[in-house]
């Protein structure tokens, strides 16, 4: 742990790749008061930001993990889950009850990746969910995890990790958020994921930020022989900036299915992307994004996908649409070969709702409004199979809001 602490030390100072960089010291001090919150005042205030999620009062009660500022909660529907052997608990106590915990803790992702990673080691205090599926546990439903922002000038630092052991399967929803009267704020989320040898996760998050909010996730997912591997982001809300590029590195047979939704508005900054690394025979990658662009919003839709075995495929979609004059999209589609004979196709277009499309709808009475409502559902809407029902309704719920606040 402690040459851990030094590499993290070494760089605090390193700025990452892509996105603006920030200022640690404005959300970051050496002292910091938060009040004491209980479980019910922590499910009351998950409501509202909740709400924006697109999860009901009864959801809310359900969630697994609810994390207020620093503060984590559980929730009883896990003892269910705990006869199966399933662990739900906050990083810092996995580290601290359970031995074999720290082999996963900074094995994927480098501590020293950038400033944003050295920052979750150095001031974190190991927040952030940990999640364990034994073997050949399938999970019937999906777990709720909630991380939640209430006071202003607050950096949340997080580090998740979740493990769904060999032939087990998990479905996660996590939904970040902040009160609305935050009026500034800094999230950075560590997460590593480890799929085993023939598992499966699911894995849904939903931001709905605020617009001083500046955001940070650092994401890596390893993907065992025969895994698959599911991801569904979605942010539709104002956001200071955002920037978040995980890496998926797939072992042979392993499957990845990614979409990226993002919903520019206001003067916001999203920088977004996927990298697949596609390292044994038989893995395959299909990452899809669609971004849609209001006001003077600025985004970024990465994506990487690199081969370094023969018998392994992959594509890229990515899909933009501005709405505005003043908006900016930038897709960036690359692709890199190791090997001779990995099949990698990608396809890009940034273009407009057509009018004709729209003329149609409205000669079957409905308004040139509820017709790019509609035009724009369509758009947004990407079948990503694997995700569960619950999922998709809440994406569903949340696709039908996003329609109606391109449209003004």
């Amino acid at each position: 742990m402690d040459e851990l602490k030094k590499k993290a030390l070494s760089a605090l100072n390193k700025k990452a790749p892509y996105g603006p960089d920030i200022d640690l010291d404005k959300y970051i001090t050496s002292t910091r008061e938060f009040s004491r919150i209980e479980y019910e005042e922590a499910l009351s205030l998950a409501k509202e930001p909740a709400q924006r999620l697109g999860l009901s009062d009864r959801e809310v009660k359900q969630l697994s993990y609810v994390q207020v500022n620093e503060k984590a909660f559980y929730n009883i529907v896990l003892e269910g889950l705990r006869k199966q052997g399933v662990i739900v608990l906050s990083t810092r106590e996995a580290l601290e009850k359970i031995p074999w915990a720290k082999k996963y803790y900074w094995k994927s992702i480098p501590v020293d990746k950038d400033k944003y990673t050295a920052a979750v080691e150095l001031y974190g205090g190991g927040q952030g969910y940990f999640i364990y599926v034994p073997p050949g546990v399938k999970v019937k439903y999906p777990l709720y995890t909630c991380l939640l922002i209430m006071n202003d000038r607050q950096a949340q630092l997080v580090h998740n990790i979740v493990v769904v052991d060999e032939g087990a399967e998990l479905n996660l929803i996590t939904g970040c958020a902040t009160s609305h009267r935050v009026k500034s704020a800094l999230h950075i989320g560590v997460s590593e994921f480890y799929v085993k040898r023939n598992a499966k996760l699911s894995f849904a998050m939903i931001h709905a930020w605020g617009e001083g909010i500046h955001v940070r996730p650092r994401t890596s997912v390893v993907v065992e022989e025969g895994g698959s591997y599911v991801s569904y982001y979605l942010v539709y809300s104002n956001v200071a900036s955002l920037q978040q590029y995980p890496s998926i590195k797939l072992k042979r047979s392993a499957r990845l299915h990614s979409a990226t939704i993002v919903m520019g508005i206001g003067n916001s900054v999203y920088d977004t992307g996927t990298e697949a690394v596609l390292e044994e025979d038989g893995a395959t990658a299909e990452i899809v994004s669609r971004v849609i662009a209001r006001d003077n919003s600025w985004i970024a839709a990465r994506a990487r996908i690199v081969a370094y075995h023969r018998d392994t495929r992959g594509h890229i979609e990515c899909l933009g649409l501005p709405l505005s004059k003043n908006a900016t999209i930038k897709a960036l589609p690359e692709l890199e070969s190791r090997v001779e004979g990995a099949e990698l196709t990608h396809e890009a277009a940034i273009g407009k709702i057509a009018e004709e499309e729209i003329e149609y709808l409205m000669s079957k009475g409905f308004t040139e409004e509820e017709a790019r409502a509609l035009i724009l559902r369509g758009f947004l809407r990407v079948d990503v199979p694997g995700l569960p029902i619950a999922t998709r309704r809440i994406i569903d719920h949340v696709t039908r809001l996003l329609a109606e606040k391109a449209t003004g």
